[in-house]
């Protein structure tokens, strides 16, 4: 009766921790916005839950006034060139391919393609990960190759938070959050992702 009282007590110790750490992650929808209509329609889909998105930002500026905290993402040549432009808009976060200067008031975000080697991460507040091949699009089927890359700089810079986007859905979602990331970036699929974390609350 004792053993398996015990393994009762283990079993329902590490439930609630798997909870803790799913409620520690952040689910944040990814916006990649072909006009002002679209990111207007886009945002307002949003369940009225969520506080706080991910903007992809490509050449093209698009932008539209919205009640909602974000982080844009620069998916730009040159983000020095654009970056006050978007801290002035609101961004609380900016994440480049490149480390530039943001200055105080916001977070920056150092980001990696898959094929890019992980340097100068000690610059950065934070590690955006991609995890699929091609960036500028949505759809792309997720690549595992990034929890080698997860392990890597969790090895070397244990206090960093890690962003994960790309490919990412409810079928891969949580070996993510067990992998110990702090943020998952969901585009085409964080329906059915946000969905699927409430109901494991």
């Amino acid at each position: 009766n004792g053993s398996i009282l015990l393994l009762k007590m283990r079993r329902n110790t590490r439930d609630a921790l798997l909870r803790w750490i799913a409620f520690m992650s952040e689910i944040i929808p990814a916006i990649l916005p072909e006009s002002t209509d679209d990111l207007k329609k886009k945002v307002s889909a949003l369940p009225d839950e969520i506080k706080f998105i991910h903007l992809d930002i490509l050449e093209e500026d698009i932008w539209i006034n919205f009640n909602k905290d974000f982080e844009a993402h620069l998916m730009v040549e040159k983000p020095e060139q654009i970056v006050e432009k978007w801290i002035k808009r609101g961004a609380k976060r900016i994440i480049c391919h490149k480390y530039i200067d943001v200055g105080s008031e916001v977070e920056f975000g150092l980001a990696f393609e898959l094929d890019k080697p992980l340097e100068n991460i000690a610059k950065a507040d934070f590690v955006h990960l991609m995890s699929i091949d091609k960036i500028g699009e949505q759809g792309h089927p997720f690549n595992p190759q990034v929890f080698d890359r997860i392990k890597k700089v969790k090895e070397n810079f244990p206090n960093l938070l890690i962003s994960v986007d790309g490919g990412i859905n409810k079928d891969n979602y949580q070996k993510l959050i067990d992998a110990g990331i702090d943020r998952l970036i969901v585009g085409s699929h964080f329906k059915e992702v946000w969905q699927n974390s409430q109901m494991k609350k």
